[in-house]
């Protein structure tokens, strides 16, 4: 009954879109800024409509995908419905997903939904944490999480919850317009439970960390700043840093360097973009016996919204480099090329290989007319649930109009 519904949905839908398609003078969409702390940044679209063909390892499947986005003043809404063509699919394919349902005033906000570049204080514990799963290009309602604050002027308070029981809280007093002092305790509930090459099971224990941290505004828009941070039962880390943005006029320009002063049962970053995949074994971190200083460098360049590079390197006593990048280049008024490549830090621990959690991928997209793209989307990641390291490829034709 329920699959009868859908079908009958998305077969209005398409009638819906190809009417709008043949009678469309130009896209319905609203753009929305954003802040740091105010909404998120968006492009709200009643009508896009995409078919595609999705294949996960060995599996695969066509794919009839509706992705409504809307907005409504301080109101947000994000959604996909899937219809898949055939048996063979995908283990987390799911018809209908939440992307986000939010609330933002820029003075407070909620939003349900897929959470991505959650970072507390500096980084020193949570940087770029992300409830998407790293081996997937498609969404699943697995993926999501409640983020919120309240901003009082004086205070402000930060909150998380995720589906994967993932629980964080902040508080930040801005002392005067010198200083700003916050305070955070982040737990992992449950722990992470991650199927290995081969096929065994491994299981990582729950864990909470608690850090604080102060900034203080400098001349020539630099910013220095201090963290303090202790994962419970394990180890603790401090580190400081300067930070510097600017708009060169042709080029946003951004760099970041901090050092890191870490004691051996505290791994920087602990909980990271690969956390839900590929998380920290603490007690192999710890066994080294040795402390693990470090530093951190840290570049963004957004050249006229045609090209956009951010990068992250880091390097630690004991442990090989590691270097994160991530390159967003407008190749022509036609093209757009999105590609990544991230491996884990302390590699000494998580060796780079695709087996231990580094991600490899690459969006593609081709304007072919106003209303009409053909996109590609490719990953290549180590998949926990099948113990193996996966090719994911999805490609689409998408209508917005």
């Amino acid at each position: 009954m329920v699959k009868r519904i859908w079908v009958g949905m998305l077969v209005w839908l398409l009638v819906f879109g190809y009417w709008s398609f043949c009678n469309a003078q130009i896209p319905v969409s609203t753009s929305v800024t954003s802040s740091t702390g105010g909404p998120t940044q968006l492009q709200s679209n009643i009508g896009g409509l995409s078919i595609g063909f999705i294949k996960v390892g060995t599996q695969d499947v066509t794919t009839l995908s509706w992705h409504p986005d809307l907005k409504f003043g301080p109101w947000g809404f994000g959604g996909d419905v899937n219809l898949g063509l055939g048996n063979n699919i995908p283990a987390g394919y799911e018809t209908a997903v939440i992307r986000y349902v939010e609330y933002d005033d820029s003075k407070k906000g909620l939003r349900y939904g897929v959470l991505d570049g959650v970072t507390y204080g500096h980084g020193l514990i949570m940087k770029n944490y992300s409830t998407r799963l790293s081996n997937q290009v498609i969404l699943t309602n697995e993926q999501m999480g409640f983020k919120g604050y309240l901003d009082l002027d004086k205070y402000v308070v930060r909150g998380l919850y995720t589906r994967s029981n993932i629980q964080a809280v902040r508080v930040e007093e801005r002392i005067n317009p010198m200083l700003t002092l916050g305070q955070y305790y982040i737990s992992d509930t449950t722990g992470r439970t991650i199927t290995q090459t081969g096929g065994t099971t491994r299981i990582f224990p729950a864990q909470a960390a608690i850090g604080a941290d102060a900034t203080v505004p400098l001349p020539n828009n630099l910013e220095a700043y201090a963290e303090a941070g202790q994962l419970v039962n394990h180890g603790s880390g401090l580190s400081a840093g300067l930070s510097w943005a600017y708009n060169l006029m042709v080029a946003d320009a951004s760099f970041l360097a901090e050092y890191r002063v870490l004691d051996k049962g505290f791994v920087p970053g602990f909980y990271s973009v690969d956390y839900e995949t590929n998380p920290v074994d603490l007690a192999s971190a710890e066994a080294t016996g040795q402390q693990k200083n470090g530093y951190l460098a840290q570049i963004g360049i957004n050249a006229l919204g045609l090209a956009k590079l951010d990068a992250v390197y880091e390097s630690y006593q004991g442990s090989n480099t590691s270097l994160t990048a991530d390159l967003t280049v407008k190749a022509s008024d036609q093209v757009d090329v999105h590609g990544y490549y991230k491996q884990p830090n302390f590699v000494d621990f998580r060796s780079i290989d695709l087996n231990q959690g580094a991600i490899l991928g690459a969006d593609v997209s081709y304007k072919i007319n106003p209303f009409t793209r053909t996109i590609v989307h490719y990953k290549k990641a180590y998949n926990p649930a099948t113990g193996q390291v996966e090719s994911t490829q999805y490609y689409e034709v998408a209508l917005s109009f």
